[in-house]
This record gives C-alpha cells, sequence and structure tokens, in this order.
C-alpha cells in the first residue's frame, strides 16, 4: 500500500489507535466499505470522510498529503513540552518523549516530521556526542520542507540557528559563521517573526561565536543588537546573558565606562530574575577585572 494514499492514512491511524474495522465503520458505513477505502479501491465521500475523521479524532486534513493541522490540542502540547525541556537544556526528557512519538502517524505530517528530526539531531549531539549524525539530521529537517534557499520560514531559521550553534560546540568556524551570517540575513529579511526568542537567540550565540574568534567589535554590534531587542520589548529572556556579552566586549576594546554600565545591568537583572549563580558570575567577573558593579 502506498505510504501517501488516504486509505493508507486512514488505516495506519486506526491501527495505531487499537480500533478495528468494525468499530471504525460502526453506524458509519459498511465494515467492507472500510476495506475497500483503505486498499485504495474506493474513495470516501467529502460527508464519509468527516465521520471518519470524528470517530478518529482528528482534523479531516490529517487524510491528505499536505495535511498540517491534525490533533492540534495534542501535538501542540508535545511540542510545548518538548520546547520547555530543550531551554532548559533537560534533553534526556526530550529523547524520552521523541521516541514516544517516533510511531505516532500524528507526527508524519511534514512540519511535525520536521519538528521530530530537529530535536533527535540535537539530543543525538548533547546526549550521545555523535556530531556527524547530528548535523545530518538537522541538514534533512532544513530541506524537508518546501521553500527555497531564498525564503526560509521561521522553523528554518530556527534550525539554521541550530545547525550554527553545534558547529561552534565543535570550533568549526568555517562553518558556523557563515550559517550565522545566513540566518540573520533570513531574520532580517523575515516580514514578521512571531517569537521574538529566536532572533534573541541568534544575537546571543552569533555574538558569542564572534567574540570567541576575537572579533570584538562585529561581536559588540550583534551583542548590542540583542540587548536593544530585549530591552525594548520587555523580554527577559537572555537580557541578562547579552547585558554581560555587551560587558565582557565593551572591557576588550578598552570601553571602560560602557563596561561598567552593561555590568551592572546584567547584575542587575540576574538578581530580578532571583539567578544567584549568574548573578555571582557577572559580580566576580567585574571583580577581576577591577571594575565592581555600581549599584543599581
Amino acid at each position: 500500500m502506498h505510504q501517501d494514499t488516504l486509505g493508507f492514512s486512514m488505516r495506519e491511524l486506526r491501527l495505531y489507535l487499537g480500533l478495528s474495522q468494525a468499530e471504525l465503520s460502526d453506524g458509519i458505513c459498511t465494515q467492507a466499505l472500510i476495506s475497500q477505502i483503505e486498499n485504495n479501491d474506493v474513495s470516501p465521500s467529502a460527508e464519509l470522510l468527516y465521520q471518519f475523521a470524528l470517530r478518529l479524532g482528528v482534523d479531516i486534513n490529517y487524510f491528505f498529503h499536505m495535511r498540517e493541522t491534525p490533533r492540534l490540542d495534542y501535538v501542540n502540547e508535545v511540542i510545548r513540552q518538548v520546547r520547555r525541556h530543550i531551554k532548559r537544556r533537560e534533553y534526556s526528557e526530550v529523547e524520552e518523549i521523541l521516541d514516544a512519538e517516533e510511531s505516532n502517524p500524528l507526527f508524519r505530517p511534514v512540519k511535525n516530521q520536521q519538528f521530530y528530526l530537529w530535536h533527535k539531531g540535537i539530543c543525538m549531539y548533547y546526549l550521545h556526542k555523535e556530531a556527524d549524525t547530528a548535523l545530518q539530521l538537522l541538514d534533512a529537517a532544513l530541506h524537508y520542507t518546501t521553500t527555497t534557499s531564498k525564503n526560509y520560514s521561521e522553523r528554518e531559521i530556527e534550525i539554521l540557528i541550530s545547525m550554527a550553534i553545534l558547529y561552534s560546540e565543535e570550533k568549526n568556524w568555517d562553518r558556523a559563521l557563515p550559517l550565522f551570517h545566513k540566518a540573520l540575513y533570513h531574520v532580517r529579511f523575515f516580514p514578521i517573526i512571531k517569537d521574538e526568542t529566536i532572533e534573541i537567540r541568534l544575537y546571543y550565540n552569533y555574538a558569542k561565536a564572534l567574540s570567541t574568534c576575537r572579533n570584538y567589535e562585529k561581536a559588540l554590534s550583534i551583542a548590542r543588537e540583542g540587548f536593544l531587542l530585549c530591552r525594548d520589548k520587555q523580554r527577559l529572556y537572555l537580557f541578562g546573558e547579552l547585558s554581560y556579552q555587551c560587558g565582557k566586549l565593551n572591557y576588550l576594546l578598552n570601553n571602560q565606562e560602557l563596561a561598567s554600565e552593561y555590568l551592572t545591568t546584567a547584575s542587575t537583572i540576574f538578581q530580578l530574575d532571583q539567578n544567584e549563580t549568574f548573578k555571582r558570575h557577572v559580580d566576580d567577573y567585574a571583580k577581576k577585572i577591577g571594575m565592581l558593579p555600581r549599584k543599581a
């Protein structure tokens, strides 16, 4: 049975849910008709398909190749959990969720499969240290959808950033920096970035990579963009880290006054966020360079 057919999709989901053909057909049609549909001998009417969707608990679009919204409540909850664990760097929990959903047909649609491959790659790197496999999975996820290199989607920009970060972890700057630059270009080109944390994360990690490569002036320019975005949008996400970056980079560029201001801001942000570990790190760095943070 061809895996792109409506009949295959219906059969696959029915079996996953543990329903027999008789249970699916009960009150809707004959069991024989279900068998014919699943074998692609006949095509159901729109009314029948709607009733099958209700019985199986999915959106009717699930049955088509371009389906995008099967059981959005369930799928979105899984995605939310994965993102929460990723933010906390709880990769074992992410892998456990992905393993549980591997055979779930609700994750077969293109966008959901792309999400699965992307985070599987992240887990392969941070849990199993399989850099080549991880990057292959991320590259596969990036090319899973049908946009072109001229118009990456918001998610594809995120995947580009993830690839750049992994190359940075491997200290492969020849691959990392062009990917960061490419992601930055698409972020600025994209009409509306719904999730501002994507842009903030890009500024932080790009500046970090540039700083490691001792391109301090460009790193400061990128970090400052991120700092201003956090400030203007009133986002705490990476605000303290970007403030700290700006402080260190200004110090390295002999801008002592600005360095002190940014380090003070970073210390204050971490204090407000009740992140004593990071606050102590900032304060220790300030003391190390002979520049005590000012009182807020």
